[in-house]
């Protein structure tokens, strides 16, 4: 049988001669296979390129030059649809993840799991990171009704019939572990410690926060939803406000609450900068799922291929 390991690279040429050492060492324990590594280059430096060409690899090494950068996601989606293994395990290029984790993947596909996921049982990262990415999968969790491992991310193994179902997936949005936990079929789960960044620059916190917000508008309505019941617990309490108004005003002909005083610029300005507020906000939720609909209906390819390069085992 044929296994597939899909890596993108963008910044991580100094940790590929460690990764192809390591990789080296897990293909060999596991002789039954036939190793596949289909690395998509996702705009990183030349030197990673060339380092890669000049290898002699003992398995079939594929390398995917993407014409620019389209972001991880897509270059996980590019190498999937070059990837030809009876199974495909991804896995980042900052060795982060553990390569010699792949094993335990393979033994519960072996029992007849068609997605294993690793789940991270920590993390090398700073605190401050570590509170966020735990606070994603909270409240992605909460919105989405748990469908995905919490702590979990590309790091995993699909079998050839759901690498079947997420290249046939035509979003443009893409992220894949959502996609392949949502697809459902049999799943585990494989604990692991997850590494310090071992060289490159990690996500910064705008891109983190995009990319969870991404995930979060790709697969929850929630957000819509909770607009509706924003305009409605505030058109409550302006009724109730009002309300509460025209009583006092009425009582105060009968001699009641005259010490009571309605300040009317105050009460007007705040009113206004309050609700002008909450509309950009709604406009804004609205919005980005409008733009997922504008780039879902352009049809763009999700990312263009410039060249593939193939190396058999020995060349």
């Amino acid at each position: 049988m044929r296994v597939s390991i899909v890596t993108p690279i963008f910044n991580e040429a100094t940790n590929l001669p460690d990764l192809v050492r390591r990789l080296d060492d897990v293909f060999s324990g596991e002789a039954r296979y036939a190793w596949e590594w289909v690395v998509v280059d996702d705009g990183s430096t030349d030197e990673g390129i060339r380092f890669l060409e000049s290898l002699h690899p003992t398995f079939t090494l594929k390398i995917v030059q993407l014409s620019r950068n389209f972001g991880q996601q897509a270059a996980l989606l590019a190498g999937l649809h070059q990837a030809g293994g009876d199974a495909v395990v991804f896995l980042d290029g900052d060795l982060q993840d553990p390569p010699e984790v792949i094993p335990a993947f393979l033994r519960r596909w072996e029992a007849g799991a068609q997605v294993v996921i690793g789940k991270r049982m920590s993390r090398g990262e700073s605190r401050g990171r570590q509170i966020l990415i735990r606070l994603f999968h909270q409240v992605f969790g909460k919105l989405t009704g748990h469908f995905m491992p919490p702590d979990s991310g590309n790091f995993g193994l699909v079998d050839a019939t759901v690498a079947g179902v997420l290249r046939n997936m035509t979003e443009h949005s893409l992220y894949l572990p959502g996609l392949r936990a949502w697809a459902g079929y049999r799943r585990e789960t494989v604990d692991y410690h997850r590494a310090g960044r071992a060289s490159g620059e990690a996500l910064s916190l705008g891109r983190l926060l995009g990319f969870a917000w991404d995930a979060i508008v790709g697969f929850s309505e929630v957000p819509l939803r909770l607009i509706a019941a924003l305009g409605v617990l505030i058109s409550l309490a302006s009724f109730a406000y009002g309300g509460w108004l025209i009583v006092q005003r009425v009582l105060q002909f009968f001699g009641f609450f005259k010490d009571l005083e309605v300040l009317g610029f105050t009460t007007v300005a705040v009113s206004v900068f309050f609700m002008g507020g909450v509309q950009l906000i709604c406009l804004w939720v609205i919005g980005e799922y409008l733009a997922r609909i504008y780039r879902e209906v352009k049809g763009r390819p999700r990312y263009l291929i410039a060249r593939v390069v193939e190396k058999s085992p020995g060349n």
